[in-house]
């Protein structure tokens, strides 16, 4: 999350707003009678765009309904905030599309990896109230279980400050939770990867402090360390310790949901527009993917973060305890840069431009940002597996509109090819893993078309240089020659393989 601490002008956002934030659907009338927050949620619903764009080509604006029906996306949820303060919110679509009942801002969805940087608030409030060592060895934490030995053991710490920065060398990326009358497993079965867990064990294979590398399976190690030491599941320390003293009262780390809250949570759905069989998964590991909560509520926690770090309110956790938080643990100066739970953005001269982070949950996708000094932010959630890439195309929208986040499009330029360079190109290519399909590539101008029955149906793809193309969803397609030049295979950006059939 690294970039460039230079931003854009207030006229160039003035002049973005006026290109783009005209929305003919609504009189002007209207418009004008609507409050300034009115008028700027307007804004995500109108001059949306693919996060690629073509150099020289003119810009196709849809609206925010156009963009969820062509992610498959029924619901988004946006809560925005400026100065700090709560400014607006924004829901589009429904929440079911079997009973077609609309979003709220009280619509709770999954948050999924949001829920690191919410435990890791939770642990830091218990710490500055009780103590707790960040920095000993997390073995001496445990009594339910202990962290297998590893080679580094004598050198290096795993520590809970290296678990909740991803620096501890722990293995297991995440959890892709358990459906519907599936058995759930403990924690210690998550950790030791035994059935019914369906991910493997947790084991150091890195040296600890060497490296970042993002581990799930750290944060649910630092859940059951301070479950031992408090001798209080997670849901109610959460519930206790951050949820109502900042007065988030759509959140929980019930799995699965409680009744009270059952009543307005969103149902999650897959690529395909299709709900998620059994509804919501249930995930044991709550503190790397458990939470549930609402845009608004993690701009809350968000705020309350920032607030104690600037040192204008210190009410719930100290200034000491928020710099602890927002200080990046990452063994370099390179980015990613990882704190206790958030992802911090940092400009090149090592100052904190803001911290949040993403959330994917099966079924939902999510984003929280916020800035440090202006205190400008939003939260976006959706029921969506493809959500992540209309939150992209919301996160371009909100940084052109309101010169808030750090996304910006990507252009990239069309390379001419002749008709003979393009036939090379074409044909039908057989993919074994991790399905069987074949994918066939048909002449198109500058480019070819690209279908995989069911899944992918004449998506245009155009060169862009040493053999890779490019759609306009940002997915690359690269092609493979053998000694002789001739084509043989093509890859994926998303790792997926094909060969070429004679």
């Amino acid at each position: 999350m690294k970039i460039n601490a230079n931003i854009k002008t207030l006229a160039i956002s003035i002049c973005m707003l006026a290109v783009l934030g005209c929305d003919k659907s609504v009189p002007q009338q209207t418009k004008s009678n609507q409050t300034k927050p009115q008028r700027e949620s307007q804004l995500l619903k109108t001059g949306l765009t693919e996060r690629i764009r073509i150099k020289d080509q003119a810009l196709s604006l849809q609206t925010l309904e156009q963009r969820q029906k062509h992610h498959n996306v029924p619901g988004v949820s946006v809560a925005f905030m400026r100065n700090g303060q709560l400014n607006w919110t924004l829901q589009s679509g429904v929440k079911d599309l079997t009973t077609h009942h609309p979003l709220d801002e009280n619509t709770m969805f999954q948050a999924g990896s949001i829920s690191k940087p919410a435990f890791g608030a939770v642990l830091m409030k218990y710490r500055q109230e009780n103590g707790l060592d960040l920095d000993t060895d997390v073995n001496k934490l445990l009594t339910s279980w202990q962290l297998p030995q590893h080679e580094w053991h004598t050198q290096e710490v795993v520590s809970l400050r290296r678990l909740l920065s991803h620096t501890a060398g722990t293995t297991v990326h995440g959890f892709p939770g358990y459906a519907a009358n599936e058995a759930v497993p403990t924690l210690v079965q998550v950790l030791n990867g035994t059935k019914p867990a369906n991910t493997g064990p947790v084991l150091v294979d890195i040296q600890p402090g060497s490296r970042m590398r993002y581990s799930g399976g750290g944060t649910t190690l630092a859940q059951l360390a301070l479950q031992d030491v408090t001798g209080e599941v997670l849901p109610t320390m959460a519930e206790r310790l951050l949820f109502a003293p900042l007065g988030m009262k759509r959140s929980s780390f019930e799995q699965p949901i409680s009744s009270k809250l059952r009543d307005n949570m969103a149902t999650p759905y897959k690529s395909d527009g299709t709900a998620v069989l059994g509804g919501a998964h249930t995930y044991a590991t709550l503190a790397a993917a458990g939470m549930w909560s609402t845009p608004t509520d993690m701009l809350i926690m968000a705020r309350a973060v920032r607030s104690a770090y600037l040192g204008s309110d210190t009410h719930w956790i100290s200034q000491a305890t928020a710099v602890e938080i927002l200080t990046s643990n990452a063994p370099t100066t390179e980015s990613p840069n990882v704190g206790i739970g958030f992802f911090i953005n940092m400009s090149d001269e090592g100052e904190i431009l803001g911290f949040g982070h993403g959330g994917a949950d099966e079924g939902f996708m999510s984003q929280l940002y916020l800035e440090l000094n202006s205190g400008n932010g939003y939260a976006i959630m959706t029921n969506g597996n493809n959500g992540n890439q209309l939150i992209s195309e919301l996160e371009i929208r909100i940084k052109e509109a309101f010169d808030v986040g750090y996304s910006e499009p990507e252009t990239k330029t069309i390379v001419a090819l002749s008709t003979n360079e393009l036939s090379e190109y074409l044909g039908t290519y057989a993919v074994t893993q991790p399905v069987v399909v074949d994918i066939v590539i048909e002449v198109s101008e500058n480019g070819f078309l690209l279908t995989a029955s069911p899944y992918v149906e004449n998506e245009k793809h155009w060169h862009q240089g040493e053999d890779t193309f490019f759609a306009i969803d940002g997915s690359t397609v690269t092609f493979e020659r053998d000694k002789s030049g001739a084509i043989t295979d093509l890859s994926l950006n998303n790792g997926v393989r094909g060969t070429k059939k004679e």
